[in-house]
């Protein structure tokens, strides 16, 4: 009889359906959040998040921009260097360049329709070339005509503006054209989500560290970073797509080297919405991409925020913690369960039926003790997830 009893014991249901079901019922409750998390182990690897990197456009900020200034520094007139601008910005996909389209087309200016464009290439991290009825044009940022050696030849007065602009938060651009030199320069700006704050203020509570990845110059980097609440530490500008790919990678190195067995993970978290983000994004222990982002993000990314609100964050974090904490439960009560029984079998106080009942009763018990991460229906129709907002701040005595 202790035989039987023994084997009944032995057997691991309990203990095999305890990790299972917590995953699906995890799973289940983030997909009716409109959160699509592809596995199991990254809910394990969100409750062991120690630091976030945000990308700037279209993560923290909205990624609609607006047409906010330009001026024409060169003999051609503002309605024709707008054409080129345009020229140029049509077969581009970021929001950025839809801004500018929209600025000129309330100028009444038009995509000229006289003018060829050929080769129009994508310059990583700098902006956009083409030639345009056989003359090369160049349309970016400051590197990109540092790089061409074209802003050095700006009048001291344009490149004051210049720094002006972005001291204000706004992302500039410049257009050049052969043999002419800059002859256009402009400022867009972009809304920071109504979210962004009250989130990053969140997560610095629950004690993850917030850093900010982005290839706008310092002084409208800071100003972003100031809305929302970071330092100027937590501020990382003007960088390009390999040198976030190589702040990921050295966060997520430097995180291997500490860990030890005797201490929790510490994972890296990379959250983006556009295609340079894309290679962070499958560095990153943990990926998030914006549902409303390009398709090679949501693609690298582990998990999406299919309505691209911030605010799941926090959840994910809170789900990611409760997941680690219920799979702990439910192993260790298994344990107990078999050793105490285990315990009376070999000293002849327990019977079959006993064990019977106490091998079923643990495998409900741990199901139901998965299930209690589903959330009622009544939290789901009030999307009772949503953290407390802060107050906004503007842009203004940035250094």
């Amino acid at each position: 009889m202790t035989g039987l009893i023994t084997i009944v014991i032995a057997c691991p249901c309990a203990l095999i359906i305890s990790t299972p079901v917590t995953y699906v019922a995890a799973l289940a409750a983030a997909a009716q959040r409109g959160i699509v998390i592809k596995g199991g182990a990254y809910l394990e690897a969100m409750g062991s998040v120690k630091e976030i990197a945000f990308d700037k456009t279209g993560t923290l900020t909205e990624g609609v921009f607006a047409l906010l200034h330009f001026e024409s520094v060169s003999s051609r007139s503002r309605k024709e260097v707008l054409e080129y601008l345009t020229l140029m910005e049509s077969p581009a996909s970021h929001p950025l360049s839809h801004a500018i389209i929209k600025g000129a087309a309330n100028e009444q200016v038009k995509i000229p329709k006289d003018l060829s464009l050929q080769n129009h290439t994508l310059l990583p991290g700098e902006g956009i070339a083409a030639d345009i009825d056989g003359k090369k044009v160049h349309v970016g940022n400051i590197r990109l005509f540092k790089r061409l050696g074209y802003y050095d030849e700006l009048s001291k007065t344009n490149r004051d503006t210049v720094e002006e602009w972005a001291q204000s938060g706004g992302t500039v651009g410049l257009i050049s054209i052969e043999g002419e030199g800059i002859t256009g320069m402009f400022s867009v700006t972009d809304k920071v989500r109504d979210e962004s704050k009250s989130v990053v203020a969140a997560l610095k509570e629950r004690g993850i560290s917030i850093k900010m990845l982005t290839g706008d110059l310092t002084p409208a980097a800071l100003c972003i970073g100031k809305q929302i609440g970071l330092s100027s530490e937590d501020v990382k500008s003007q960088l390009l797509p390999e040198d976030k790919v190589e702040f990921i990678a050295n966060a997520v190195q430097v995180n291997k080297k500490q860990k030890r067995w005797w201490k929790s993970t510490r994972n890296v978290m990379m959250v983006g919405d556009g295609v340079n983000d894309a290679p962070a994004l499958a560095l990153a222990d943990v990926s998030v991409a914006m549902g409303e982002g390009a398709a090679l993000a949501m693609e690298a990314s582990d998990v999406t925020l299919m309505d691209s609100n911030l605010e799941k964050l926090v959840y994910m974090t809170q789900l990611g913690r409760r997941v680690i904490r219920t799979i702990v439960e439910n192993v260790t009560f298994s344990l107990v369960t078999k050793a105490i029984v285990m315990g009376f079998a070999f000293a002849g106080r327990a019977s079959l039926w006993a064990a019977i009942v106490s091998d079923v009763g643990a495998m409900l018990l741990v199901t139901l003790n998965g299930m209690k991460l589903l959330p009622s229906s009544r939290k789901v129709r009030e999307n009772d997830l949503l953290v407390s907002p802060v107050r906004e701040e503007n842009c203004e005595h940035v250094v």
